[in-house]
Protein backbone atom coordinates (compact mmCIF):
# COMPACT_ATOMS: atom_id res chain seq x y z
CA UNK A 1 0.00 0.00 0.00
CA UNK A 2 1.11 3.24 -0.97
CA UNK A 3 0.94 6.41 1.97
CA UNK A 4 2.32 9.87 1.45
CA UNK A 5 2.47 12.95 3.56
CA UNK A 6 1.86 16.47 1.12
CA UNK A 7 1.70 19.94 2.41
CA UNK A 8 2.37 21.76 -0.87
CA UNK A 9 -1.42 23.15 -2.29
CA UNK A 10 -2.80 22.81 -5.58
CA UNK A 11 -1.36 20.61 -8.52
CA UNK A 12 1.47 18.94 -6.22
CA UNK A 13 -0.98 17.60 -4.05
CA UNK A 14 -2.85 16.43 -7.08
CA UNK A 15 -0.06 14.74 -8.78
CA UNK A 16 1.38 12.99 -5.22
CA UNK A 17 -2.27 11.64 -4.94
CA UNK A 18 -2.37 10.64 -8.61
CA UNK A 19 0.97 8.73 -7.88
CA UNK A 20 -0.30 7.14 -5.04
CA UNK A 21 -3.32 5.56 -6.31
CA UNK A 22 -1.45 4.63 -9.64
CA UNK A 23 0.97 2.58 -7.27
CA UNK A 24 -2.00 1.13 -5.81
CA UNK A 25 -3.50 -0.12 -8.61
CA UNK A 26 -0.47 -1.12 -10.69
CA UNK A 27 0.53 -2.83 -7.41
CA UNK A 28 -2.36 -4.56 -7.28
CA UNK A 29 -4.55 -3.55 -4.00
CA UNK A 30 -7.41 -2.72 -6.23
CA UNK A 31 -7.35 -5.30 -9.09
CA UNK A 32 -9.68 -4.76 -12.18
CA UNK A 33 -13.00 -4.62 -11.53
CA UNK A 34 -12.83 -3.56 -8.28
CA UNK A 35 -14.24 -0.39 -6.55
CA UNK A 36 -12.16 2.67 -5.37
CA UNK A 37 -13.03 3.53 -1.74
CA UNK A 38 -14.95 6.28 -1.81
CA UNK A 39 -14.09 10.08 -2.38
CA UNK A 40 -14.46 10.93 1.60
CA UNK A 41 -12.29 8.04 2.21
CA UNK A 42 -9.57 8.70 -0.27
CA UNK A 43 -9.80 12.34 1.47
CA UNK A 44 -9.14 11.05 4.70
CA UNK A 45 -6.36 8.34 3.56
CA UNK A 46 -4.60 11.07 2.01
CA UNK A 47 -5.05 13.90 3.75
CA UNK A 48 -6.34 16.19 0.87
CA UNK A 49 -9.65 17.78 -0.09
CA UNK A 50 -12.48 16.15 -1.60
CA UNK A 51 -12.13 18.92 -4.83
CA UNK A 52 -8.13 16.97 -5.44
CA UNK A 53 -9.56 13.52 -4.59
CA UNK A 54 -12.18 14.76 -7.41
CA UNK A 55 -10.11 16.41 -9.71
CA UNK A 56 -7.31 13.22 -9.76
CA UNK A 57 -10.23 10.67 -10.17
CA UNK A 58 -11.68 12.77 -13.26
CA UNK A 59 -7.93 12.32 -14.74
CA UNK A 60 -7.52 8.82 -14.19
CA UNK A 61 -10.92 8.23 -16.03
CA UNK A 62 -9.61 10.44 -18.65
CA UNK A 63 -6.69 8.28 -18.56
CA UNK A 64 -8.44 5.01 -19.15
CA UNK A 65 -7.68 3.68 -15.50
CA UNK A 66 -11.01 3.69 -13.85
CA UNK A 67 -14.44 4.97 -14.53
CA UNK A 68 -16.66 6.64 -12.32
CA UNK A 69 -20.66 4.83 -12.27
CA UNK A 70 -23.85 6.53 -10.85
CA UNK A 71 -24.75 4.89 -7.39
CA UNK A 72 -21.42 3.10 -7.36
CA UNK A 73 -18.21 4.83 -6.86
CA UNK A 74 -15.16 4.39 -8.93
CA UNK A 75 -14.64 1.36 -10.82
CA UNK A 76 -10.93 0.16 -11.80
CA UNK A 77 -10.78 -0.55 -15.12
CA UNK A 78 -7.29 -1.81 -15.97
CA UNK A 79 -3.88 -2.67 -14.30
CA UNK A 80 -0.35 -2.47 -16.29
CA UNK A 81 -0.70 -5.94 -17.15
CA UNK A 82 3.20 -7.47 -17.66
CA UNK A 83 3.52 -10.91 -19.78
CA UNK A 84 6.68 -13.03 -17.99
CA UNK A 85 8.48 -16.09 -19.91
CA UNK A 86 10.39 -16.77 -16.71
CA UNK A 87 10.05 -19.45 -14.77
CA UNK A 88 10.53 -22.60 -17.49
CA UNK A 89 6.68 -22.76 -19.43
CA UNK A 90 4.93 -19.84 -18.42
CA UNK A 91 4.46 -17.75 -21.62
CA UNK A 92 1.47 -16.81 -20.34
CA UNK A 93 2.20 -16.02 -16.53
CA UNK A 94 0.45 -12.59 -15.60
CA UNK A 95 2.62 -10.36 -13.67
CA UNK A 96 2.18 -6.36 -12.00
CA UNK A 97 5.33 -4.17 -12.67
CA UNK A 98 5.73 -3.37 -8.95
CA UNK A 99 6.70 -7.07 -7.68
CA UNK A 100 9.28 -6.77 -10.88
CA UNK A 101 10.76 -3.83 -9.44
CA UNK A 102 10.23 -4.66 -6.07
CA UNK A 103 12.57 -7.98 -6.92
CA UNK A 104 14.89 -5.53 -8.43
CA UNK A 105 15.59 -3.51 -5.52
CA UNK A 106 15.78 -6.48 -3.01
CA UNK A 107 19.31 -6.89 -4.86
CA UNK A 108 22.39 -5.24 -2.89
CA UNK A 109 23.75 -3.25 -5.56
CA UNK A 110 20.41 -1.20 -7.92
CA UNK A 111 20.68 -0.49 -11.31
CA UNK A 112 17.60 0.68 -13.85
CA UNK A 113 18.02 1.66 -17.29
CA UNK A 114 15.14 3.40 -18.79
CA UNK A 115 13.66 4.97 -21.71
CA UNK A 116 10.35 6.66 -21.19
CA UNK A 117 8.13 9.19 -22.87
CA UNK A 118 7.91 10.39 -19.26
CA UNK A 119 8.93 9.63 -15.95
CA UNK A 120 5.55 9.09 -14.02
CA UNK A 121 5.39 5.26 -14.03
CA UNK A 122 8.94 5.14 -12.56
CA UNK A 123 8.82 7.63 -9.81
CA UNK A 124 5.53 6.10 -8.75
CA UNK A 125 7.24 2.89 -8.38
CA UNK A 126 10.18 3.98 -6.90
CA UNK A 127 8.46 6.01 -4.27
CA UNK A 128 6.78 2.76 -3.22
CA UNK A 129 10.77 1.06 -3.13
CA UNK A 130 11.48 4.32 -1.06
CA UNK A 131 9.37 3.86 1.79
CA UNK A 132 10.72 -0.10 2.33
CA UNK A 133 14.36 1.07 2.20
CA UNK A 134 13.32 3.91 5.16
CA UNK A 135 11.41 0.89 7.13
CA UNK A 136 14.20 -1.43 6.93
CA UNK A 137 12.52 -3.86 4.72
CA UNK A 138 14.77 -3.86 1.77
CA UNK A 139 18.77 -2.33 2.47
CA UNK A 140 20.55 -2.05 -1.03
CA UNK A 141 23.96 -0.43 -1.30
CA UNK A 142 23.75 1.20 -4.10
CA UNK A 143 20.75 2.65 -6.48
CA UNK A 144 21.73 3.77 -10.02
CA UNK A 145 19.07 5.26 -12.48
CA UNK A 146 19.96 5.85 -15.94
CA UNK A 147 17.02 7.30 -17.84
CA UNK A 148 16.34 8.51 -21.02
CA UNK A 149 13.72 10.85 -22.37
CA UNK A 150 12.52 12.97 -25.08
CA UNK A 151 14.42 16.11 -25.47
CA UNK A 152 12.04 19.03 -24.77
CA UNK A 153 12.85 20.54 -28.35
CA UNK A 154 12.26 17.11 -29.95
CA UNK A 155 9.03 17.13 -32.24
CA UNK A 156 6.32 14.93 -31.33
CA UNK A 157 3.52 13.54 -33.20
CA UNK A 158 1.77 13.32 -29.85
CA UNK A 159 -0.25 14.33 -28.06
CA UNK A 160 -1.69 16.96 -30.25
CA UNK A 161 -5.45 18.12 -30.32
CA UNK A 162 -7.96 16.84 -32.34
CA UNK A 163 -9.76 19.69 -33.58
CA UNK A 164 -6.49 22.24 -33.58
CA UNK A 165 -3.11 20.26 -34.60
CA UNK A 166 -1.64 23.79 -34.31
CA UNK A 167 -2.59 23.68 -30.35
CA UNK A 168 0.53 23.84 -28.37
CA UNK A 169 -1.24 23.02 -24.88
CA UNK A 170 -1.19 19.13 -24.99
CA UNK A 171 2.68 19.49 -25.56
CA UNK A 172 3.34 22.33 -23.14
CA UNK A 173 1.29 19.63 -20.79
CA UNK A 174 3.08 16.43 -21.63
CA UNK A 175 6.42 18.44 -20.87
CA UNK A 176 4.85 19.88 -17.56
CA UNK A 177 4.16 15.75 -16.26
CA UNK A 178 7.58 15.23 -17.40
CA UNK A 179 9.34 17.71 -15.97
CA UNK A 180 7.49 17.03 -12.53
CA UNK A 181 8.07 13.76 -12.20
CA UNK A 182 11.49 13.77 -13.08
CA UNK A 183 12.26 16.44 -10.85
CA UNK A 184 11.10 14.29 -7.84
CA UNK A 185 12.84 11.00 -8.91
CA UNK A 186 15.79 13.18 -8.94
CA UNK A 187 15.21 14.77 -5.33
CA UNK A 188 13.93 10.88 -3.91
CA UNK A 189 17.53 9.93 -5.16
CA UNK A 190 19.09 12.62 -3.28
CA UNK A 191 17.69 12.14 -0.25
CA UNK A 192 17.89 9.14 0.44
CA UNK A 193 21.43 9.09 -0.73
CA UNK A 194 21.79 11.79 2.06
CA UNK A 195 19.88 10.38 4.68
CA UNK A 196 20.46 6.81 4.82
CA UNK A 197 23.74 5.51 6.26
CA UNK A 198 25.67 3.36 3.71
CA UNK A 199 23.54 3.62 0.84
CA UNK A 200 24.84 5.19 -2.57
CA UNK A 201 22.08 6.65 -4.48
CA UNK A 202 22.02 8.34 -7.92
CA UNK A 203 20.09 9.33 -10.72
CA UNK A 204 21.68 10.56 -14.23
CA UNK A 205 19.00 11.91 -16.98
CA UNK A 206 19.27 12.41 -20.43
CA UNK A 207 17.87 13.66 -23.38
CA UNK A 208 17.47 11.20 -26.66
CA UNK A 209 16.34 13.27 -30.21
CA UNK A 210 13.96 10.07 -30.39
CA UNK A 211 10.65 10.01 -30.62
CA UNK A 212 9.89 6.63 -28.32
CA UNK A 213 7.45 4.10 -29.86
CA UNK A 214 7.75 1.96 -26.67
CA UNK A 215 8.80 2.29 -23.20
CA UNK A 216 12.10 0.02 -21.94
CA UNK A 217 12.79 -0.79 -18.41
CA UNK A 218 16.13 -2.93 -18.05
CA UNK A 219 16.79 -4.29 -14.11
CA UNK A 220 20.30 -5.04 -12.80
CA UNK A 221 20.83 -5.76 -16.13
CA UNK A 222 19.00 -9.38 -16.20
CA UNK A 223 15.67 -8.42 -16.97
CA UNK A 224 14.09 -6.24 -19.35
CA UNK A 225 10.46 -5.33 -19.31
CA UNK A 226 9.13 -3.29 -22.62
CA UNK A 227 5.90 -2.49 -24.26
CA UNK A 228 4.38 -0.12 -27.07
CA UNK A 229 3.13 2.57 -26.61
CA UNK A 230 -0.21 2.54 -28.52
CA UNK A 231 -2.01 5.94 -30.09
CA UNK A 232 -5.61 6.47 -28.78
CA UNK A 233 -7.94 8.85 -28.43
CA UNK A 234 -8.79 10.45 -24.82
CA UNK A 235 -9.97 13.57 -22.85
CA UNK A 236 -6.96 15.25 -21.64
CA UNK A 237 -7.19 17.46 -18.01
CA UNK A 238 -5.20 20.62 -19.04
CA UNK A 239 -3.48 22.16 -15.35
CA UNK A 240 -5.99 25.54 -15.96
CA UNK A 241 -9.13 22.93 -15.65
CA UNK A 242 -9.99 22.76 -18.69
CA UNK A 243 -10.38 19.46 -21.20
CA UNK A 244 -9.54 18.72 -24.98
CA UNK A 245 -9.93 15.90 -26.60
CA UNK A 246 -6.87 14.24 -27.77
CA UNK A 247 -5.19 11.79 -29.71
CA UNK A 248 -2.40 10.63 -27.14
CA UNK A 249 -0.43 7.14 -26.81
CA UNK A 250 -1.17 5.26 -23.83
CA UNK A 251 1.40 3.19 -22.23
CA UNK A 252 -0.95 0.66 -20.30
CA UNK A 253 -3.20 0.46 -22.76
CA UNK A 254 -0.54 -2.44 -24.34
CA UNK A 255 0.56 -5.27 -22.61
CA UNK A 256 4.14 -5.17 -21.39
CA UNK A 257 6.86 -8.08 -22.13
CA UNK A 258 9.19 -9.43 -19.74
CA UNK A 259 12.17 -11.37 -20.04
CA UNK A 260 15.57 -12.13 -17.52
CA UNK A 261 18.92 -14.21 -18.91
CA UNK A 262 19.45 -17.58 -18.06
CA UNK A 263 22.30 -19.93 -17.86
CA UNK A 264 21.95 -20.29 -21.72
CA UNK A 265 23.51 -16.88 -23.23
CA UNK A 266 22.68 -17.64 -26.69
CA UNK A 267 18.88 -18.59 -25.47
CA UNK A 268 16.12 -16.05 -27.00
CA UNK A 269 15.69 -14.28 -23.66
CA UNK A 270 19.26 -13.68 -22.66
CA UNK A 271 19.70 -12.54 -26.24
CA UNK A 272 16.79 -10.16 -25.87
CA UNK A 273 18.77 -8.69 -22.46
CA UNK A 274 21.29 -8.37 -23.98
CA UNK A 275 20.27 -6.55 -27.26
CA UNK A 276 18.21 -3.86 -25.41
CA UNK A 277 21.11 -3.38 -23.13
CA UNK A 278 23.45 -2.64 -26.29
CA UNK A 279 20.91 -0.72 -27.31
CA UNK A 280 20.58 1.85 -24.44
CA UNK A 281 24.51 1.96 -23.71
CA UNK A 282 25.18 3.03 -27.24
CA UNK A 283 22.47 4.97 -27.49
CA UNK A 284 23.71 7.13 -23.87
CA UNK A 285 26.98 7.38 -24.68
CA UNK A 286 26.64 8.01 -28.78
CA UNK A 287 23.04 10.27 -28.79
CA UNK A 288 21.70 11.25 -25.55
CA UNK A 289 22.66 14.14 -24.12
Amino acid sequence: MSTWSGSDEGGRKSQELKSALLADITEGEYDEGTLLPSQRELAAKYKVSRDTVQRVLGILADEGWIESRQGRGSVVLRTQTVRSSVRGNAAARRVTLGPLIASAFAAPDVTLDVFTLTSEVLYTHVRVQEERIRAREIRPATITIRMMTPSDDQPLPFPYALDDRDDDRPQKHLRGIRKYHTDNLVRLLEDLHRHIEGLSATVEIRRAPLVPYSKLYIFNGVEVVTGPYVPTERAMSLDDGTTLDVVDVMGFDSTLTHCATNDDPESQDSLIVSSWQRWFDNTWRLLAT
